[in-house]
């Protein structure tokens, strides 16, 4: 049987602070599953927000973004 978890228990099972993953609902980057005002995350939920699409090239590193010519 699938478990449903709060915001509290997703940001807690994510390692994340509970206002970023309201935020990551907000712009769509977690799916979650509404019941009227009420916010759940089922499992498989909590896994897409391990995968997420590579950085584009010349976008990351420790200092900032970094130019490509």
């Amino acid at each position: 049987m699938a478990r449903d978890y709060t915001y509290a228990e997703a940001a807690a099972k994510l390692r994340v602070a509970e206002t970023t993953l309201r935020r990551w609902v907000s712009k769509g980057r977690i799916p979650c599953h509404r019941l009227g005002r009420l916010v759940r995350f089922t499992d498989e939920d909590l896994a897409s927000a391990y995968q997420q699409s590579p950085a584009p090239p010349g976008r990351a590193g420790r200092r900032g973004v970094i130019r490509t010519p």
